[in-house]
């Protein structure tokens, strides 16, 4: 891709991290506006028969739904492709895989949307075959009946997965009077009473031309991007806004929990407030998470926890964020009997971390973080996750800055953000397992939204 050669030239320059990068285009991305009004952002690659498509309806996933419509945007997700227009789920099925495209739906718990993926000589098809997805799906019983059950026999096979209770536990508790506390997955007794006539009410409530985002990267030119684009999306409804909320502070900060399982370890996740994507000290979290936690066996935490004391295999920290909510998080799985002092380990590192950072320290992390971007465009597919993230946060100049903001950071900004972060008090402690003298924990006996 002739876009993307020029893009690795300049990030092998920037992994030096006293190096400034010129500002300047890494990836020429077109702002497209379609004769519909639609909006799309479209990067050319002439190189490569390829085309991949990523769109995203904002706020049209399970952020929506209520305790008895739980899994509803789930299962439209995994049934829009299962029939369409005069295609049965068999025909629809064959007939992506006759022509090599690869087309799915998917729901978060903010957003909706879907990813492309075709041989540009059968784009015409490809294209076809998401137009009649996106407008005259058929949600047939023989498939609903089918993902009906999958999901349930997912949910009662996770039931029995301590990493899963640990999540689904947490997101209960640090969500606890928000929609993001649902199960986006649904539970048993929701997901066997949805109806076809349930996900065509949702598809027509919540898809629309107006929170709609879409990229596409690859082989094909703006003026037939933007024609494909207003015949996919063109005959949705338009003047839709999905309702807003404010945003949510994170619950039970200070508390600790505990679910018995009868299992050789504890699993423990410690979730802090984080920081939004658009917060000026963004950039100083990032380096400073890699060095905290985030970066493996460089990082402080996995140096203590593993090398010095072997109270674990591994240990992580990263970010986590929500349209309404940002985290930052720690996970770990160590004996039960070393429960407790992993819990302080964590504390006593988030107490140091704002007490300084080496130069060294600095150096390795912004050149894992260059690195780690250079490394994620390698192809068309991540090109266009990469970019189609960019587009939902509305940040078209992300990658042309990035390396500049990375190394901008100092040691006097990484010790401010790790005091704004890495508060002991705000920790909300969820462990899963038969840990021994653990502290001041609320027990737990039930599995809230999954039955």
């Amino acid at each position: 891709m002739k876009h993307f050669v020029l893009f690795l030239c300049l990030f092998i320059v920037a992994c030096k991290p006293d190096i400034k990068k010129p500002e300047g285009d890494i990836l020429k991305i077109q702002e497209i506006t379609t004769k519909k009004g639609i909006s799309l952002w479209l990067v050319e690659d002439d190189l490569h028969p390829i085309i991949s498509m990523r769109f995203a309806f904002k706020g049209a996933g399970g952020i929506n739904e209520t305790p008895e419509t739980q899994g509803v945007a789930r299962i439209l997700s995994n049934t829009m492709d299962e029939g369409a227009a005069d295609l049965t789920s068999q025909e629809f099925q064959k007939t992506l895989s006759d022509h090599s495209v690869t087309l799915r739906f998917a729901s978060d718990r903010d957003n909706f949307g879907g990813t492309l993926k075709t041989l540009n000589r059968h784009q015409d098809k490809a294209f076809e075959l998401l137009k009649i997805a996106i407008n005259e799906p058929r949600f047939d019983n023989e498939p609903l009946e089918r993902m009906k059950q999958a999901n349930i026999s997912r949910i009662q096979s996770s039931k029995g997965d301590p990493g899963w209770i640990r999540a689904r536990l947490m997101n209960d508790i640090i969500y606890n009077g928000h929609p993001y506390a649902l199960n986006s997955g649904g539970t048993i007794r929701t997901l066997n009473t949805i109806t076809a006539d349930d996900l065509r009410a949702y598809h027509k409530a919540h898809l629309a031309r107006d929170i709609l985002t879409i990229t596409i990267v690859g082989n094909i030119d703006a003026e037939t991007a933007a024609k494909k684009v207003d015949e996919i999306f063109g005959a949705l409804p338009a003047g839709k806004k999905n309702t807003e909320k404010d945003d949510f502070p994170l619950q039970s900060q200070g508390k600790s929990f505990l679910y018995k399982k009868d299992i050789p370890q504890s699993m423990i996740t410690v979730t802090l407030p984080g920081m939004d994507k658009t917060h000026p000290d963004y950039y100083a979290l990032r380096v400073m998470n890699i060095i905290f936690g985030g970066g493996g066996f460089g990082s402080r935490l996995m140096e203590e926890a593993r090398e010095k004391r072997g109270l674990t295999y591994g240990i992580y920290s990263g970010m986590t964020h929500k349209e309404y909510i940002d985290e930052f998080s720690i996970s770990v799985a160590t004996k039960n009997e070393t429960a407790q002092e992993m819990i302080d380990l964590i504390r006593e590192e988030m107490i140091k971390m704002p007490e300084g950072v080496s130069e060294e320290e600095i150096k390795k992390a912004k050149s894992y973080l260059i690195g780690a971007l250079s490394l994620s465009l390698t192809s068309t597919d991540n090109i266009a996750h990469v970019i189609q993230g960019m587009n939902l946060q509305e940040d078209k100049q992300y990658l042309d800055h990035y390396t500049n903001n990375i190394n901008a950071v100092t040691a006097n900004d990484i010790i401010r953000v790790a005091k704004n972060i890495l508060k002991p008090e705000n920790m909300v402690i969820m462990i899963v397992g038969q840990p021994e003298n653990i502290k001041d924990v609320t027990l737990l006996d039930t599995l809230p939204n999954v039955e």
